[in-house]
């Protein structure tokens, strides 16, 4: 056989395995399997409680002072992890996966937005019976806590916060070619898939340089962005907080907290399109302490758990 003959056989078998893959990929084939990673991710201490409808993955640890924890978009509660090991000594750390993300089953009622995110925080403080509380929120868990907030500020006691959505977070900001690229062919070819590689892709190009996300913050988020049907809802979902910004001052909810808030801000995060100066000036009828972090990006929790616990525990004393 000729040279030319081989090559062209060679393309054709390669061809031929890309297509199958790509095509067992976009048939499910490769979705994630519920009850396995289920059994990783939300066995005890997880539980599960049913609010409104909404089979909620929740986890309680430690005794004293609560404090509730709010992931961010994509992420799921093992985004608190580090933090949440730290605090369970000393407070009583109240997590769940609020929908559509994390290991929360899907809501019946198909209502994917912060508002209802916000409803299904309040049904659980009901069904606990939580005593006053600190949220502890990042990312767009803070629109969910601040939406939370507006309509229950006698239940929380503080706010923690770090990287602050007040604003759409930035559509122009630089992104690493190969997440462009990547993003292109999965929106085209595989848009309920994303691979370990794209996760860990993301997580370095919104954290600071050096920084390496361990494989337990990848498979975390692989395994729950990849059961069936997840991609779609966090696109709804996404869909329908765009719309939030673009009609409404999604910031305005933060001048109306009273309660003290601890800022954490991030100095090397780039996802977040306000200064700090500007959301600062937001929280202006809040008791507010503000600690600068140049090192940190958008995963503090994760790129430093022990300073950042150390400066949370200060504010959480300050409370006594």
């Amino acid at each position: 056989m000729s040279l030319f003959k081989r090559t062209i056989s060679v393309v054709v078998v390669v061809a031929a395995v890309l297509v199958a893959l790509v095509g067992s990929m976009r048939i499910g084939w490769w979705d994630t399997d519920y009850e396995t990673v289920k059994a990783r991710w939300a066995a005890p201490p997880s539980t599960f409680v049913n609010i409104d409808g909404v089979n909620v993955h929740v986890r309680i640890e430690g005794r004293g002072p609560v404090v509730l924890m709010l992931h961010g978009s994509i992420l799921n509660m093992h985004e608190w992890s580090p933090i949440a090991d730290r605090l369970k000594g000393r407070f009583r750390v109240v997590r769940l996966d609020w929908p559509p993300y994390g290991f929360t089953e899907p809501d019946p009622r198909g209502i994917l937005t912060t508002a209802r995110a916000a409803d299904i925080v309040a049904g659980l403080v009901e069904h606990l019976d939580l005593e006053p509380f600190t949220i502890l929120a990042t990312s767009n868990g803070v629109n969910v806590a601040l939406d939370y907030y507006a309509r229950y500020p006698g239940r929380v006691r503080a706010m923690a916060m770090s990287v602050l959505p007040l604003e759409r977070p930035s559509q122009t900001r630089k992104v690493d070619w190969r997440i462009r690229a990547l993003g292109w062919f999965h929106n085209r070819f595989l848009p309920d898939y994303r691979s370990k590689y794209w996760w860990r892709l993301v997580l370095e190009d919104t954290t600071p340089p050096g920084f390496a996300p361990p494989d337990e913050m990848i498979d975390m988020i692989y395994d729950a962005n990849n059961l069936p049907g997840a991609a779609q809802r966090q696109r709804e979902y996404i869909a329908s907080n765009v719309e939030l910004f673009r009609t409404m001052d999604v910031g305005a909810l933060a001048e109306n907290v009273t309660v003290p808030v601890l800022l954490q801000w991030c100095e090397q995060d780039t996802v977040i399109y306000q200064s700090l100066e500007a959301t600062i000036e937001r929280f202006s009828q809040a008791p507010l302490t503000v600690i600068s972090y140049p090192q940190f990006g958008h995963f503090p929790m994760w790129e430093d758990p022990d300073l950042f616990t150390a400066d949370l525990e200060k504010f959480l004393d300050s409370l006594e």
